[in-house]
C-alpha cells in the first residue's frame, strides 16, 4: 500500500513563511522543518537536491506567516487545501516515462504506427499524434509481446530498463521528449 495526501502536490514541496520558517514535504508528507528564530539549517536546498535525486517536481510555497502564535505546520497544510493521508493500492500510482522518440528505430515507428491501428495491439500501443504510449500493465508479459510483434532489441531494452528502474506502467516515445543517457538514438 502507498499512502497519499489529497490535494497535495506530486513531488518535492518546500513551504517558506515569510518569518523564513520552512518546511520541507514528499508527496503530501512532511518530512523535515527549520525555525529561523532557533537558528535550524533551512530545508530548501535539501529539498532540491531530494527531488533532483527522485526525480520528480520541485516546488517552492512562499505563505504568510500565520496570525495565531500557537500555529503548526499541519494549520498550514490544511490551509492549502491538502487533506487526509490514504492508503492506496500500490499498483494504482505508477510512474509514466516520457522520453524520445528517437530512441526507437525508424522500423519501430513504423510498425508501432501499424500496430497503434491494429484492432488487437491498438489498445496498448497508442498513437499520440507526438509519438506512441505503450500500456505495459494492459497486456502479460509486454516484453515478450513486443518481440514477438517484431519491436527492436534496443527499444525492447530500453523498456526493459525503465521497468526495472522506475516500476513504469507506461511509456511515451514523444518528439517533445527528452533523450536518455547510455540509450542509443536514431536519426530518421
Amino acid at each position: 500500500m502507498k499512502k497519499i495526501t489529497e490535494g497535495a502536490p506530486y513531488g518535492v514541496t518546500v513551504i517558506q513563511l515569510e518569518n523564513c520558517d520552512e518546511a520541507l514535504y514528499l508527496h503530501g508528507n512532511y518530512l523535515a522543518c527549520a525555525d529561523f528564530a532557533e537558528k535550524d539549517d533551512p530545508v530548501c536546498g535539501v529539498g532540491e537536491h531530494l527531488a533532483e535525486t527522485l526525480g520528480v517536481p520541485f516546488k517552492l510555497l512562499t505563505l504568510p506567516a500565520p496570525e495565531n502564535e500557537e500555529w503548526a505546520w499541519n494549520d498550514v497544510v490544511e490551509s492549502l487545501g491538502w487533506g487526509k493521508r490514504i492508503n492506496v493500492p500500490r499498483m494504482m500510482l505508477r510512474p509514466v516515462m516520457e522520453c524520445c522518440i528517437n530512441h526507437i528505430t525508424e522500423d519501430d515507428n513504423l510498425l508501432m504506427q501499424d500496430l497503434s491501428l491494429a484492432k488487437h495491439e491498438g489498445a496498448w500501443i497508442l498513437d499520440t499524434d507526438v509519438g506512441y504510449l505503450i500500456r505495459l500493465e494492459a497486456v502479460t508479459r509486454p516484453l515478450h509481446r513486443l518481440k514477438k510483434l517484431g519491436i527492436s532489441r534496443t527499444t525492447r531494452e530500453l523498456i526493459f530498463c525503465a521497468i526495472r528502474q522506475a516500476d513504469i506502467s507506461m511509456i511515451h516515445f514523444s518528439s517533445v521528449g527528452d533523450c536518455l543517457d547510455g540509450f542509443q538514438t536514431f536519426e530518421w
